[in-house]
């Protein structure tokens, strides 16, 4: 292809957002062109192929984070790490299921034995047991011996085990809207990604410098937010909203924002996993809500910004609606 491709052209060959193809490039993962005769953006042949291979990586369940150390990397060191981990994940999770299909026909075979004198409701759970014992077909398995033991209690352990391992993706679990007055942003402009941005940021000394109940705002008032927007490059600010014509103290900057409603997507993701904007974009807008495609923002609540035992928690990512 000797031609520049147009950012729309690619984002309708490859079904990818051009929101997506914008983040890729802040990330450094791709590098687009300007035209003097042409205002948007423009990619050449290899940042096509490397937006083919992007979307190969993620396709096989592959992190941001890790799609960054493949590229960076001088040899094939990192993607083989990367793959081989990635193997051992699959490796334990099929082991898992083979648990699984064992606990469930042990069920199925306590259920043919039984005699519940025709009850309808057994009828239903032995229909529902038999479907499940044809949809995990793996005849050479030879179950757990704990099975036999406590079947209830092994069957606990191996779901939870496999729901830890299902979610390999950010996952927007809920969306919601709120209606918040009129608000001044205050905070500090960073021009870094969100992971590099938090270095020098001081959230307790703008807090006290501010020395209002931020709670009063709104319902989640309280929250350090990540102010975002695309406006000549990726531009981030960090601090919080606070009420109408609060004065900004000295270091810091700000911006205003009129009474509006705000659209809320929750996005349960690997704590260093970024990039995860597009998907709640797109699931508000599946659900309904008509996003202002210009600021936006993450918001960290103290009920929800914590991690779980296996590195994941649960983000605000939110737009002002239409």
């Amino acid at each position: 292809m000797n031609e520049l491709a147009k950012i729309k052209d690619v984002s309708s060959k490859y079904n990818i957002t051009t929101r997506t193809l914008r983040y890729y490039e802040d990330m450094g993962l791709i590098a687009s062109a300007r035209s003097n005769d042409y205002a948007y953006r423009l990619y050449d042949e290899n940042a096509v192929k490397r937006i083919e291979q992007i979307l190969i990586l993620r396709k096989l369940n592959i992190r941001i984070k890790d799609i960054e150390r493949i590229f960076a990397a001088p040899n094939s060191d990192v993607v083989l790490e990367v793959l081989n981990q990635k193997t051992d994940d699959i490796d334990n999770e099929v082991a898992l299921l083979h648990e699984l299909k064992a606990i469930v026909l042990d069920f199925v075979r306590q259920i043919e034995k039984a005699d519940f004198n025709n009850d309808e409701q057994v009828k239903v759970l032995y229909e529902k047991a038999k479907e499940i014992e044809v949809q995990l077909t793996t005849p050479d398995y030879v179950g757990n011996s704990q099975i036999t033991l406590n079947p209830a209690n092994r069957l606990a352990e191996v779901t939870e085990k496999l729901d830890d391992k299902r979610i390999t993706l950010p996952t927007v679990i809920k969306t919601y809207k709120q209606e918040v007055c009129a608000m001044r942003f205050i905070g500090s402009k960073k021009y870094e990604m969100p992971g590099d941005a938090w270095g020098d940021f001081d959230d307790e000394l703008l807090k006290s410098k501010l020395n209002i109940n931020l709670k009063n705002l709104y319902e989640d008032g309280d929250s350090i937010i990540g102010l975002m927007r695309h406006k000549n490059g990726f531009e981030y600010q960090l601090g919080f909203f606070t009420p109408e014509g609060t004065a900004v103290p000295e270091g810091f900057e700000y911006e205003d924002f009129s009474g509006v409603t705000i659209g809320t997507a929750w996005v349960y993701k690997h704590d260093d996993e970024w990039g995860v904007e597009s998907m709640a974009y797109e699931r508000l807008k599946a659900d309904g809500f008509e996003p202002v495609d210009d600021w936006w923002f993450e918001r960290y609540h103290p009920m929800r910004s914590g991690v779980d035992k296996n590195g994941h928690g649960i983000v605000d990512l939110c737009w002002f609606l239409k």
